[in-house]
This record gives structure tokens, sequence and C-alpha cells, in this order.
């Protein structure tokens, strides 16, 4: 929990006291200039903490205003609209939104509250003012009270809160566990032997007022709790409880509040104010009486605590991450050094192993390389096996085509002609792969017609396939050419030719596989 200073301010003087979770310093100044003197001093051993104000004063104006129900910046211009036509004279006032009306229209409730006399605040405020100190809040002194209520587990919707301070005798009251009507009584003047028929006095007082108002009804029982924290208003419960009817009283003293709100002795004997200075550390109040201007440096101060939380967030979510990261490699290092124990293992145990085994002929990265030699030989050399399967598709389709050779090559060839020709060399260029198919059309019953017919579509067969890139036919059983010369003899007598012989030149493309 962050450190912070908690001020007291009333017409008696000042109450100063350092919070950090709980007081662990409380004292006080008295108004006057010697006062003012010491408390200027106790601003310069300050640290730079935040400062929370409490105002303790009869210098203060509380309403209760039902505003129509808006939202955002419409609300915002509304209320600053009406806090400017209530309170002129004054720069310290604040609205807070009470609850919504239950009625149909579903209207805001609004507290506005305000400081309407600053004079005898101004001197302190000064001095925080010149020491550039971060101003949090301030705030009226009755809003403080109503954290006792929850503090104290007090549940009554008619409750009237009364406790002693330097500046005099605070009646708080809350309808409902809500702030609605307070009142200070002054000390000056009053007796010890008065004091408690004086602030009976003042207790049906309030409670008449509160008829008056229609905040109560005379039917109505209001719960009195008295925080005598110093022990010196035993006898107004039994004065209260005799005045009234209407009104039931109880007492909580020192020891119980020390126990309630764990608060300690001694800081409760220190001031009259130190419980609700206590109350302030414990719960800010939402009334804050503190302008826009006075508030900048409170501003500054949580913008750059906030910077700080941020960059050590950061810092630590560094600091995990580079402690999971030499975790992994630290977990990785033992992983590599056990994996290479285990290889050393192994190898010891194949040496072992390999002791027993009989001689061999040559070494063992000959026997390598001849087993990468004959991998490279398997996936780079080339069989017929395309050519016998476009061949084999092709002769399904012609069964009067019989085949009598069938070669095939593989080099680097012009074309197929020139792969067959027994007076052409290689050539420089791809590789290709070849092929000669001879056969003839049997049965042949002398009609070369047909059978030339039949050797072209078997032909172009063989051209439809996809693993063919070239088909040429080199030899017909009759040359169709009509520039070829005719001899011979009308009148001598040929034997009939019995066959129908040719030769077809085969090329496929490169990286073909037999067609399915």
């Amino acid at each position: 929990m962050s450190s912070r200073i908690l001020v007291c301010i009333s017409a008696a003087g000042a109450s100063v006291a350092r919070w950090n979770g709980k007081i662990t310093r409380c004292q006080r100044f008295e108004n006057s200039d010697a006062g003012l003197a010491e408390f200027e001093t106790f601003l310069r051993s300050v640290d730079g903490s935040p400062i929370h104000v409490a105002v303790d004063t009869v210098d203060e104006d509380y309403r209760f205003e039902t505003l129509p129900h808006t939202s955002g910046s419409d609300r915002r211009q509304l209320v600053e609209r009406k806090l400017k036509q209530l309170y002129r004279t004054t720069q310290y006032y604040s609205a807070t939104l009470q609850e919504r009306d239950k009625s149909k229209r579903k209207d805001d409730r609004f507290l506005f509250c305000a400081l309407t006399d600053v004079e005898m605040l101004t001197p302190w405020m000064k001095l925080i003012e010149a020491r550039g100190l971060p101003l949090a809040g301030l705030y009226p002194l009755p809003t403080v009270t109503v954290a006792a209520a929850t503090k104290l587990k007090l549940k009554s919707p008619n409750l009237l809160i009364i406790s002693k301070h330097a500046a005099g005798l605070r009646q708080t009251f809350l309808k409902n566990g809500r702030f609605r009507i307070t009142r200070l009584t002054p000390l000056r003047g009053t007796g010890d032997r008065t004091i408690d028929r004086s602030f009976a006095e003042e207790v049906s007082n309030t409670r008449m007022y509160l008829d008056a108002l229609s905040v109560t009804t005379a039917d109505e029982v209001v719960q009195v709790v008295i925080l005598d924290q110093d022990n010196s208003l035993a006898t107004l419960r039994e004065a209260l409880n005799n005045a009234r009817g209407n009104l039931q009283c109880q007492r909580v003293p020192r020891e119980e509040l020390v126990l309630k709100l764990r608060v300690s002795d001694t800081t409760l004997a220190a001031t009259p104010d130190a419980l609700h200075l206590h109350l302030l550390g414990e719960h800010v109040p939402e009334e804050n009486l503190a302008p826009a201007t006075m508030r900048r440096g409170f501003n500054l101060y949580r913008n750059a605590r906030l910077l700080y939380a941020t960059a050590g967030g950061c810092a630590l979510l560094g600091a995990l991450w580079f402690g999971f990261d030499l975790y992994r490699v630290n977990q990785i290092e033992d992983q590599a050094k056990e994996a290479a124990s285990r290889a050393a293992k192994f190898q010891s145990m194949y040496q072992e192993l390999t002791r027993q085994f009989p001689a061999a002929p040559v070494s063992s990265s000959t026997l390598q390389q001849t087993v990468d030699v004959a991998l490279r030989l398997r996936d780079t050399a080339r069989t017929p096996d395309t050519l016998f399967g476009v061949v084999s598709d092709a002769l399904e389709a012609f069964p009067t085509v019989t085949l009598s050779t069938l070669a095939w090559k593989h080099g680097k060839y012009a074309d197929a002609t020139a792969a067959f020709s027994s007076s052409s060399g290689g050539t420089e260029g791809p590789l290709h792969e070849v092929g000669l198919i001879v056969g003839e059309i049997q049965p042949f019953n002398g009609d070369y017609r047909t059978a030339v017919a039949t050797i072209r579509d078997f032909a172009d067969r063989l051209r439809k396939n996809p693993a063919i890139a070239d088909v040429k036919i080199v030899k017909l059983p009759l040359d169709e050419n009509s520039r070829q010369t005719l001899s011979g003899s009308t009148a001598t007598r040929t034997e009939q030719q019995t066959s129908a012989q040719f030769e077809i030149n085969v090329t496929l493309r490169e990286g073909a596989r037999t067609a399915s």
C-alpha cells in the first residue's frame, strides 16, 4: 500500500498523520503562527507523498438536488452548470451521484457540497502548495465519518453518529447508509459540568430538525452511536436515553474502537481527530472538493507511479522470460549430454560386436562407395521398358501387325535415323531414347493399299502416345513416291510378293514413362 500524508484541518488547528497501511506517526499543530511554522517544518520532511486533507468546519453547505437522468458529457455539463449556479464565491465544491429516483422518470439524485468560507483553510493550503506536494483531495469531515458505519457494521436505516473533535461535537446523520445531514457544535463556552447536558440538547434539536425536514417521522426511532475515542462521553449516553423515547443510544468506547477498527490506542490519544484520520486512510470519500488545478500535481504523481509500475511489470516479465529461457537452455544441454553419453555407449557396444566379425576383403569405406555408385546407377540408368510399353499398347489395336525386330538405344543422336545408321556416330547434344520397329503385315494377300494404310494408322497410334516425341516411317512395302521410275516388261511374269514389310523410327520424350 502506498504511503500518504493525512491532514485534518479545523478552526482549532491541524492534525497530521503518516499513513503506510496504518498510522505510523500522529501529531497536532495549533492554529497560530507558531503552529503554522511547525507545520511548514513538518512539510519539509515529507518525501513527496500525496496529501489527503479532511476539513472540519461549520462553513460548509450540503444540498440534495434531483436532475434529469443523463450520462457522459451531457451529465458532466449539467452538473458543472448547477455547481456554478449554487457556489459562485468558492472553488471548493463537488457533486456526487447518490442514487436513481424510483419514479417513472428515473431521475438522478446528487449530493452537492462545498466550503462556503475558506479563510480558516487558506494558510494551511498555501504551505502545502508552496512545498509543491501532490494534493490528492480535500474532503468534508462528515463524508469521512460514513466509513465508520461500514467498519462497525451499523445497519440502522436512521443512524446518527456522534464524534468529538478538536473543533467540537460532530453529528452526522445517515439515511439507509448514505450521508444526509451534519451539524458541528463548537466546544467553546461549554463547561465540563454542563457539557453532557449541552450535547444532549443539541442531539435533541437535531432529532426535531430531522422531523421538520421530513427526513424522519416522529414515530421512527433514530439510533444514536457515540464514537467515544477518549472515553469522555460516558454520561452522554444516559442523558440521551432519558431525553426522548424515539432515540436509542449506543456508545462505542476507545477499547472497542481499537479492537474493531484496528487502530492503536497511542494513535487515538495523540489528537482528537486521530480516529477520522484513520478512517480517511482506510477509505477515501468520493466527495472531493479540491479543484482540478490543485490536483494537477497528484495526477502527475499518479501517472509517474503508473509508469514505474508498468516498467517494473515489463522488467519482471523479462526476468521471468529470461529465467524460462535459461531453464530451457540447461534442459537442452542436459539432453545433449545424455544423447552424447548414449551415443558413446552404443559406439562402444558396436566396436565390441565388430571385433567378433571375420575380416572383410575391403574396408567399410570402399563398401560404402560401392553402394553409393550402385544407387546412383539405379537412379540414372535408362531401360527400354517405356518403348516396350508404348509399342505393346499400339499392337493391341492392330492384330495384323507382326514385329520382327524392336531395337532401342540411349545416347546423343541427332534423330532416330542417325542412331540406327551404321555410318553415323554420336553428336554433341542432349541424350535421347530412340527405337527401331521392323515388322510386316500378316496375313498378306497382295493388297498393298490396305497394308500401307494399316502401317500408317499404326504409326499414328504411336504418335498419339504422350511418351513419344517423334515417329517417322522409314520403309513401306510399296514406295508411293510419284518421282520413282518404273522398269521391266509387261511380257514377263513375276511371282506375287507374299509379304508387306515396314520400318518405323521412334524418338521418346525426355523423362517419359510408360503410359498406362
